[in-house]
């Protein structure tokens, strides 16, 4: 699907809300200017009418017909897309690909892992009875398209970025071309509830990820919800499927793989550089004890500004053949938020790593006694 760059988004608005469109392409003399989709219509005090899809278009990455797969998974991570065109030498789109485009291309990548492996855990969930604005806020705030809902601890739906613009904007787009008779207009009052879907598509953490995966592409969802019970413990997206794939086309760092992705508005390769300096010395540091696997970090931006620049938020994660840990970090750039991130995990392997020396020494103990008495 594709629009024009001088269109306004009140059109890509009502692209959305008819279709089940990853993303809209804008082009720009034939070419590809970039990506639309559908967060950067929940931006606060903007006129769709007014304002034209240029405004608002994500660049892509350049996508060629010829790129193998994991190169292509990689670079919507990277970039934090569902999908993104694919252009021939002249910038001109020849075509689109999506996350479960490459997912259901090489199920063996996935047949030794289960959903636990790459699922978000403690997901950010929203109360059946707050108000459809709190949700769009949370979503907007947090960089999510979906919310898990829930009443009294229990899962009862689920709220998407799609039911807000089909349910919520739709309406109000339609009925600025006069194109509404009778349809119910949602307010930013009403209920989480009153939107929600239900009974909600899920998984369980230890079923195998393949299983989960072909799940998704058979109900054509985008995300399932993973469940203890009725309680949710974690999430499972598209792109979190996209781990295991782009981890092939990873930078390796002394057997560890690292993945990066960013919801920042402005990334320098300069920031690109010295982040993975800072990575490199982590591994460096710890390569003796770290084992095979993978480094993930995932940077978006808080609200909280130090006058034009946003505190960024981290979460990393360690998933090797030794450690499985997740951290959190904060910082005024990349490599800061990182670092603070990368010390929180050194100090729970080194907590663990005295914990485990503790324990053999009091093995030892036992052991002496037993043989004394």
């Amino acid at each position: 699907m594709v629009i024009d760059a001088d269109e306004p988004l009140i059109k890509a608005a009502s692209l959305f809300s008819e279709t089940d469109a990853d993303v809209i392409v804008v082009l720009s003399g034939g070419k590809v200017l970039g990506v639309l989709t559908e967060r950067a219509l929940l931006r606060p005090r903007v006129n769709l009418a007014q304002t034209k899809c240029r405004t608002f278009a994500v660049p892509s990455p350049r996508i060629t017909p010829d790129d193998p797969v994991t190169r292509v998974a990689r670079l919507l991570m990277e970039n934090n897309l569902k999908a993104a065109p694919v252009v021939n030498e002249n910038g001109e789109p020849v075509g689109l690909v999506s996350v479960m485009d490459l997912v259901t291309s090489v199920p063996h990548v996935f047949s030794r892992l289960r959903v636990k492996d790459v699922m978000t855990s403690e997901p950010i969930t929203v109360d059946a009875n707050d108000s459809i604005g709190r949700a769009i806020a949370l979503m907007r705030d947090e960089g999510i398209s979906r919310l898990p809902v829930v009443q009294d601890g229990r899962l009862v739906g689920i709220l998407t970025l799609h039911d807000v613009i089909v349910k919520v904007l739709g309406p109000r787009v339609r009925a600025t071309f006069g194109e509404i008779a009778g349809e119910k207009i949602y307010t930013l009052g009403n209920r989480v509830y009153e939107l929600m879907h239900s009974p909600v598509i899920t998984a369980r953490s230890e079923e195998p990820l393949i299983e989960a995966v072909k799940r998704m592409a058979h109900h054509d969802i985008s995300c399932l919800v993973v469940v203890d019970g009725h309680r949710v413990v974690g999430i499972l997206s598209r792109t979190d499927v996209l781990e295991p794939l782009a981890a092939l086309d990873a930078k390796e760092e002394e057997g560890i793989s690292v993945q990066v992705t960013y919801k920042l508005t402005n990334v320098s390769e300069r920031d690109k550089e010295d982040l993975m300096d800072a990575v490199r010395g982590f591994v460096k540091r710890y390569r003796d004890v770290l084992g095979v696997g993978t480094i993930t970090l995932h940077f978006k931006e808080h609200k909280e500004k130090h006058g034009e620049i946003h505190l960024i938020h981290c979460r990393a994660r360690l998933n090797t053949d030794k450690w499985k840990i997740a951290a959190v970090g904060e910082g005024w750039s990349l490599t800061l938020a990182a670092k603070a991130a990368l010390n929180r995990i050194e100090r729970r392997m080194t907590v663990s790593k005295e914990l485990a020396s503790s324990y053999e020494l009091l093995r030892e103990d036992l052991q002496e006694l037993a043989e004394r008495y």
